[in-house]
C-alpha cells in the first residue's frame, strides 16, 4: 500500500491553507493603512485554489489532487472605504480618507475556517501515519 500519496494530499491541503492564513493576516495587518491621494495604495488579496483534475472518476481526483493544487494568489474585489478624519495628512477636501476594502470580520472568519481546514489535514497525516505504523508492526510479528 501507498501511503506517500494520503501524505501528498495532506501536504498540498496544508500549504493552500497556510497561504490562505498568509493572505488573510496580510489584509488584516493593511486595513487600516490610508491610500495615497492618488488612490493607490495596499490592494487587498484573495486565494483562489483550483485543482488540476477533470471531473471524472475518484480515481482521477485522488492523481489530480497529488499534483499540487494551483493557489493563486488574485486581486481581492470590494469598494474603498471612507472614513471622516479632517485632520489627517492624506484626507480629502472633503476630510475624508480612504482604506483599502478589507472587512476584518470577513478576514477572521477566513483564518478561522483556514486554521480548522490546516488541523484536519494534520489530523489525517497522523491517521495515516498510525496506519502506516500498525501495518509495520503487524508485518514485524509474523
Amino acid at each position: 500500500m501507498d501511503y506517500g500519496k494520503a501524505f501528498a494530499i495532506s501536504a498540498a491541503g496544508m500549504g493552500v491553507e497556510r497561504t490562505r492564513v498568509e493572505v488573510a493576516a496580510a489584509n488584516l495587518a493593511n486595513a487600516n493603512v490610508a491610500l495615497g491621494a492618488d488612490g493607490q495604495g495596499y490592494q487587498p488579496m484573495r486565494v483562489v485554489v483550483r485543482n488540476g483534475a477533470a471531473p471524472a472518476a475518484f480515481g482521477r481526483h485522488v492523481e489530480g489532487a497529488l499534483a499540487a493544487p494551483l493557489a493563486s494568489i488574485v486581486p481581492g474585489s470590494g469598494t474603498v472605504r471612507t472614513a471622516f478624519e479632517p485632520g489627517h495628512p492624506l484626507a480629502d477636501a472633503r476630510g475624508f480618507v480612504s482604506y483599502p476594502a478589507v472587512d476584518p470580520a470577513t478576514e477572521m472568519v477566513t483564518l478561522m475556517g483556514a486554521m480548522r481546514s490546516y488541523e484536519a489535514n494534520v489530523a489525517a497525516m497522523n491517521v495515516t501515519r498510525a496506519l502506516a505504523q500498525k501495518t509495520l508492526e503487524i508485518g514485524g510479528k509474523s
